[in-house]
């Protein structure tokens, strides 16, 4: 009898993995249910805070520039935790019976834009991405729904790229390397323009990706900037590559020109190991020189005008002419675009005496690339890059979404 009940007992046992998914099913289910709950709640306080008035109450004409408007439902929301249905927005409407919108609804998946992007041009086909999708539990998406967003996103790369450029102060120009797919191939680079405003922001203007950094490539580039009503530049900022400089002086002949700071470092450390391996039969400390060498070359650019950074040069030649002759004649050779930044008016020209703005603007991108199986041809590249530089803007617009005055603080719903 004891051994029957045994039996009965270990057939009818659940598993540890189906509890398991129970527990995470109950889970879900009530954090949807919170999702939604709290969601309702901060759209209702939006709108109390539009309206500026109690429900009922009467305002003066003046200050009633919104009034209540009823309701509408939003069929569906995706969080991460699943879809969340028929959530009840608070409509408001102007005097004139206009409704406003409070909040824009969003079609697109925007927390996983750059991973899609960044996986389509991968080689991710779209079903996949719709399985992948339905599988996190994040909700359902057609593959004509994402090739749609594909397709909208490479819209608003070419608007993008159309667009007037008006108030850029300063150029920043750099290539960014990869290696193309295939055995043997040769490596394409992304020539990219950072342009930096008057007020201190900078943002990415344009590329052109090409086979080598010469003169046509970077010429191809600053004439698209031109024609897009970028006619004068006070300041270009780039290594010493020589197909920058006279693409420079064909497009923006009137523009200062800055060295990298950063890049001259490396180029003048390989002058001082020149000048020390000759000294290497007296002790010469290579390490002690790189470091004092590196200490006193940005000390160089602490000044706070042409003339004190004039006195800080000849100092600096001074100490250092008789044994490292060969850097010191290098840095002179450069002096006349070693301080142009200092001429500019701007609070912020300190930023702009190297290329790590352009530098920066890819750093991530560059990560990616650490493990993306290649570009396929020069059309594929181009592509990569104005979806990734796209959909990093929608990522940055996610962060803008609620403004300033929207984000209130609210007791916990009933």
């Amino acid at each position: 009898m004891k051994r029957g009940n045994t039996r009965t007992l270990i057939e009818t046992q659940y598993t540890l993995s189906d509890l398991m998914k129970q527990v995470e099913d109950q889970l879900r289910e009530e954090v949807r249910h919170t999702y939604k709950t709290y969601l309702e709640h901060l759209l209702e306080t939006l709108r109390e805070e539009a309206v500026g008035r109690p429900r009922y109450a009467r305002g003066e004409p003046e200050k009633g520039q919104y009034y209540r408007y009823g309701y509408r439902k939003w069929k569906t929301v995706q969080t991460p935790w699943g879809p969340i249905e028929d959530v009840r927005v608070p409509r408001i409407r102007t005097g004139g019976g206009k409704e406003v919108k409070l909040v824009a609804y969003e079609q697109r998946l925007v927390a996983l834009a750059e991973q899609l992007i960044l996986g389509y041009v991968g080689g991710m086909s779209a079903r996949t991405w719709a399985i992948l999708l339905r599988e996190l539990g994040i909700g359902e998406a057609h593959p004509q729904t994402l090739l749609r967003l594909i397709r909208g996103l490479r819209e608003e790369k070419e608007q993008w790229r159309r667009r007037s450029l008006r108030g850029v102060k300063a150029l920043v120009l750099d290539g960014v390397w990869a290696k193309r797919r295939g055995r043997g191939q040769k490596k394409l680079v992304v020539l990219s323009a950072v342009g930096v405003k008057e007020d201190g922001s900078h943002e990415l203007l344009d590329w052109v990706v090409a086979e080598q950094e010469d003169q046509a490539s970077y010429e191809r580039l600053l004439t698209r900037l031109y024609e897009r009503g970028l006619h004068e530049v006070e300041l270009v900022v780039a290594d010493e590559a020589e197909g920058i400089r006279q693409a420079v002086e064909t497009v923006y002949p009137e523009a200062k020109k800055q060295v990298c700071l950063w890049h001259l470092q490396g180029t003048l450390e390989q002058k001082l190991l020149q000048d020390m391996g000759e000294r290497k039969g007296k002790n010469a400390d290579l390490q002690k020189e790189r470091r004092a060498f590196r200490a006193e070359y940005w000390k160089l650019f602490e000044a706070g005008g042409k003339e004190d950074a004039a006195r800080a040069l000849e100092a600096f030649v001074k100490k250092w002419a008789a044994k490292a002759p060969r850097m010191t004649a290098s840095l002179l050779w450069r002096k006349d675009r070693l301080f142009s930044y200092l001429e500019l008016p701007y609070e912020w020209k300190e930023k702009v005496r190297t290329s790590n703005l352009a530098e920066n603007m890819f750093r991530h991108m560059r990560s990616f690339l650490r493990r993306y199986p290649g570009y396929m041809s020069h059309a594929h590249a181009d592509e990569v890059v104005g979806l990734y530089v796209v959909g990093m803007q929608v990522i940055q617009e996610v962060g803008r979404r609620t403004p300033y005055q929207l984000q209130l603080n609210f007791n916990t719903p009933p």
